[in-house]
């Protein structure tokens, strides 16, 4: 083993990844373009770590330097306010101060009805000024109002980010105020009647400022409100899930951190699954083109370069500024391709199995540490989405590819719902143009409006023409907005049609058929009135099977029949497919001709994705049928009808020929003309029977008088 101070040279990413297991620090020579230090990928392929660190770098030490004049330089371009200053005031102010100098001096009577022409340059330059003082009030504004606002109601900071938003249309709306009250400048400098300022432009200026204030004041508003539907929509349908991202992405960049302690970095257990995640050829490239550039360059792009812009683009969309090579962003740009996510899946678990064949609790906080239990409790939780007791690889691959596609279908989400926020915005941007010019003409001419009932009338019979399309698009806006019954890459079901989301617009959606893989687009106001059943918002799923079973099938046989799927379920590789709850019912007996049975399985996730749910079902239909058969439970009959007359076919027809009707018609005559014979024979003899026993019946002798 080689010592640990001991510095090495090295080429092949094998002897790297088996340095840094065993401690050794690598130094790439001027011919390796990279060197691996900490498990990442490190910027500084040619300079040397360890206990002579000083002794390697005194000639860098010069470098390092820079003079005040530099330093100054820096601090002064570092300055975003300053920079604003000069390249943006001060040029302007220069130009309208050197002609104010112009008017004092060799034009001194230029004059503009009754005002001298210098009034009319200082109050453009006082407009001028007016405008970066309106940025800077909207600029502090906010801040103001989130330190008050915490006195008033802590919801209240939340306005924060919205007032933050809208700097420009605040921008604008201050500065038409302070335009407004700045027009007493160019009263001062009018001779005849300085109080007055009477003439006809300076009135026109005047009402034009008046109207800009309620213009701007309009679109101000307009643009508050567009943020605020914005926050309030993301924070009602997107905080959960994004809440949750965030949670699965600290989690899965602890498990990094910890699998890199273990196995640094391009290890020879691991060059596989780490070339797939770094993608090392693209930033091989990158630090070759960083390395080429000289120090005073690459400190001036800090404040001006790609990495500047790219920092505070991320910083205005409230996105989280990570370094290069740190575990949470390696993870977040593993998680961008399919092939990195299965990888990184794959590094994490091999690197908490400890040789064995399922990732336990124990194992987790094992490999964090003795005082980590917090964390190895909420890894584990949150890896153990079937509440197994421990975590296989197939389970960890298919958590992170689908915590993969989830983040892409978030994001395109979002950018859907920001494009139809930006079409409501522009259809109410024309809205306020039309009404802006109402106001401007309201302004210069008060008659003038009373003249536009024409155009009123003009209005009025549009909107009959348009009725239908603003009803739709008022109807679009309740469904988006309000109702908002999926996001894109969620799995519906629409007039039992299964679909996945593709596109979300303002007044439809994109569709992809889930049977055929066809695309249809269906108008966000149809789907306003139909049923729509969200599976990927769903739960765990039940699912039931409904069959007819032979008549004869006795309640063991049923009950056989349950334990034989509970005991399906239950097994080691099943459980993490379906719960242990297994129904079985009998729903009816059918007009007592057969039994209609139902089954009941719960799954142990929602049926989203459609190849995982194919799978589960097919498993368990087959695990049905070979359980029917073994405790001998058919299907009506037997396969066969039964036979005619018995007790399950009491009723029955037969097909007779017309020779055979003839000849069973002849013999049912027969047959009836006999027994009406034997009938009349029979009423025969019984009348001839009583009559004989009346003749044989002696007769009493009558009473005579004497006995009487």
């Amino acid at each position: 083993m080689a010592p640990k101070d001991i510095t090495i040279q090295m080429t092949s990413l094998e002897d790297i990844g088996h340095a840094r297991a065993t401690g050794a620090t690598a130094a790439l020579g001027n011919n390796s373009p990279t060197a691996y230090t900490g498990g990442t990928l490190s910027n500084e392929g040619l300079r040397r770590r360890g206990r002579y660190t000083k002794l390697s770098d005194e000639s860098d030490h010069e470098d390092s330097q820079t003079s005040k004049l530099q330093g100054f330089v820096y601090r002064i371009t570092g300055s975003t306010i300053l920079r604003r200053l000069l390249l943006y005031y001060l040029p302007p102010a220069l130009v309208l101060l050197i002609v104010v100098v112009i008017f004092l001096t060799a034009a001194k009577n230029a004059r503009i009805g009754d005002i001298h022409m210098v009034g009319l340059f200082v109050w453009l330059e006082v407009i001028w000024a007016t405008i970066w003082v309106a940025w800077a009030i909207a600029y502090i504004f906010p801040f103001v109002f989130q330190y008050f606002g915490g006195f008033i109601s802590h919801g209240a900071r939340h306005f924060t980010g919205i007032l933050k938003a809208v700097l420009i249309p605040m921008t604008a709306f201050i500065w038409a105020l302070l335009s407004r009250a700045a027009t007493p400048v160019l009263c001062v400098f009018d001779d005849i009647d300085p109080g007055k300022c009477d003439d006809d432009w300076v009135l026109v200026i005047r009402k034009a400022l008046l109207a800009t204030i309620g213009c701007t004041g309009l679109y101000f508003i307009e643009k508050i409100l567009i943020h605020l539907l914005t926050v309030n929509y993301r924070k009602r349908q997107f905080k959960t899930r994004l809440d949750e991202s965030k949670r699965i992405i600290r989690i899965l960049a602890l498990m990094y951190e910890a699998s890199l302690k273990l196995y640094p970095g391009f290890c020879a257990r691991f060059v596989e699954e780490d070339h797939k995640i770094h993608r090392t050829q693209t930033q091989t490239r990158i630090q070759l083109a960083r390395e080429e550039r000289s120090r005073l360059r690459q400190k001036v792009s800090k404040f001006y370069g790609e990495e500047a812009m790219a920092e505070t683009l991320s910083r205005l969309q409230g996105k989280e500024v990570l370094k290069p090579g740190s575990p949470r962003s390696v993870v977040l740009r593993a998680l961008e391709t399919e092939k990195a996510s299965e990888a990184l899946a794959r590094r994490l678990w091999l690197s908490f199995t400890l040789e064995k064949d399922m990732v336990t609790e124990a194992d987790i906080a094992r490999i964090l540490g003795p005082d980590r239990e917090d964390d190895a409790l909420d890894i584990f939780l949150e890896l153990d989405k079937d509440e197994n007791g421990d975590i296989s690889m197939e389970e960890m691959i298919l958590l992170v590819t689908q915590f993969s596609q989830n983040r892409h279908s978030i994001e395109q989400s979002m950018h859907d719902i920001g494009q139809a926020v930006k079409s409501l915005d522009r259809i109410l941007e024309v809205v306020l143009l039309f009404l802006s010019t109402l106001i401007y003409v309201a302004v210069f001419d008060a008659r003038g409006f009373t003249s536009l009932t024409t155009v009123w009338t003009s209005i009025a019979a549009a909107s009959f023409a348009i009725a239908g399309t603003v009803q739709e698009f008022l109807g679009s806006l309740v469904f988006i907005f309000i109702k908002h019954p999926y996001d894109v890459g969620d799995r519906v079901d629409i007039n039992k049609e299964q679909l996945i989301v593709e596109h979300i617009s303002l007044l439809f959606t994109i569709f992809r058929q889930i049977d055929t893989g066809g695309t249809v687009q269906i108008p966000n106001i149809v789907n306003n009135t139909q049923l729509i059943r969200n599976i990927s918002r769903s739960r765990a799923m039940m699912e039931r099977y409904d069959f007819a079973i032979s008549p004869k099938t006795k309640f063991f046989q049923i009950e056989n029949l349950k334990s034989e799927l509970q005991k399906f379920v239950l097994e080691p590789q099943n459980k993490r497919d379906y719960q242990s709850k297994i129904d079985i019912e009998v729903m009816s007996i059918g007009n007592m001709e057969k039994l209609c049975l139902r089954v009941e399985i719960c799954m142990k996730s929602n049926f989203a994705n459609e190849t995982l749910y194919a799978m589960r079902r097919s498993k368990f239909m087959c695990a049905l049928f070979a359980a029917m058969k073994k405790h001998s439970i058919s299907k009506p009959w037997g396969g066969k009808p039964p036979d005619a007359g018995s007790w399950e076919n009491p009723a029955y027809t037969v097909t007779l020929t017309d020779t055979e009707a003839k000849e069973a018609r002849e013999g049912w005559e027969e047959r009836e003309e006999k027994d009406r014979a034997k009938k009349l024979e029979k009423l025969w003899w019984d009348g001839l029977a009583k009559e004989k026993s009346k003749e044989n019946k002696p007769v009493k002798d009558k009473p005579t008088e004497e006995k009487l």
